[in-house]
């Protein structure tokens, strides 16, 4: 066993798997980050009329939640489908202020590159003089870093040797391949996530990223819904499943905001952590508070850091 950053997992190299097979998880190099396999099949995506229609009305305010704003309306959810999705990982945790520190003390953006990153970090403190690392207040080093802009993820992933997961591949790691409306079930539990009504402290919204192990997704990834809302790499557009349902995975290649997906913990309907919940915000200047991310990439790319790896391993 060795530790990476914030985690300990079990190394896995090139020649302890089947020929063309690729490890269940792996550690990415960089950051840390543990990634878990996302196999290769058909999802069923999105939502149905009747979806939208009992999401209106599964909160105790009832009919009278308005998502009348075009960034949030449900009708975008639509139409619900089924497609193909080519086997790719995905972060099981949520970056987190640690991993972040590292990559701004690494980075070391100047103040137009970082305030186009994040307005601001909460948990994180900026170096005091120059050379001085970045540092994470203490108690908070494995919440999930908060407030980040998308071109603040983005950059982070490319730093990591990873990016960011398509809308797509985002709601296949939340929701499996049974449609289910939440990532732990069709049943609503209080107590699977960090949301305004659940377990967030009083004087801290979010919790750990490894918290809430009863509230995974089918394939063991944590906290897709709750604690912090997930950029994707995809351009929002309202009409986009109509593509997808045709069956084009790519992302919109235009847009004026970014999809976000999961939901914060500030947030305090249920239907607002269905997996099928869309959501957007400018690139760079947050409509939407407690965004966070977590990294994913193709199984190509896993190759190079699984043999970079065996090699760094067999000098040690």
């Amino acid at each position: 066993m060795k530790r990476i950053g914030i985690f300990t997992e079990k190394f896995v190299t090139p020649g302890s798997q089947e020929s063309g097979s690729s490890p269940e998880t792996f550690t990415a190099l960089r950051d840390g980050s543990i990634m878990r396999l996302i196999s290769a099949g058909e999802f069923t995506m999105g939502s149905t009329q009747k979806d939208i229609k009992d999401a209106r009305t599964m909160d105790r305010d009832g009919s009278h939640f308005a998502l009348s704003h075009e960034r949030f309306a449900l009708s975008h959810e639509t139409p619900q489908f089924n497609l193909f999705v080519p086997a790719f990982y995905i972060g099981i945790f949520a970056v987190t202020n640690e991993q972040f520190a590292r990559f701004l003390s690494e980075a070391s953006p100047d103040a137009a590159v970082f305030g186009s990153w994040a307005a601001a970090f909460s948990r994180l403190c900026k170096p005091r003089y120059e050379g001085e690392p970045w540092r994470v207040e203490l108690g908070f080093e494995r919440h999930p870093v908060v407030h980040v802009s998308w071109l603040g993820a983005a950059a982070y992933c490319r730093w990591a040797g990873l990016r960011l997961p398509t809308e797509i591949e985002w709601e296949k790691a939340a929701r499996g391949t049974d449609a289910r409306l939440f990532p732990w079930g069709n049943e609503w539990h209080d107590d699977f996530l960090c949301w305004h009504r659940g377990s967030r402290g009083a004087n801290e919204p979010t919790i750990p990223v490894n918290a809430h192990a009863e509230g995974c997704s089918p394939y063991g990834i944590f906290q897709m819904v709750g604690n912090v809302t997930e950029w994707c790499e995809d351009w929002y557009q309202p009409r986009a499943y109509d593509d997808h349902a045709m069956g084009n995975r790519h992302p919109p290649p235009l847009g004026d905001e970014r999809v976000l997906r999961g939901g914060t913990c500030l947030q305090r309907h249920k239907l607002e952590f269905r997996c099928a919940m869309r959501y957007a915000s400018p690139a760079v200047a947050l409509t939407v508070d407690f965004t966070g991310f977590r990294c994913a990439c193709d199984l190509y790319e896993t190759h190079h850091e699984l043999a970079a790896l065996d090699n760094r391993i067999q000098m040690e």
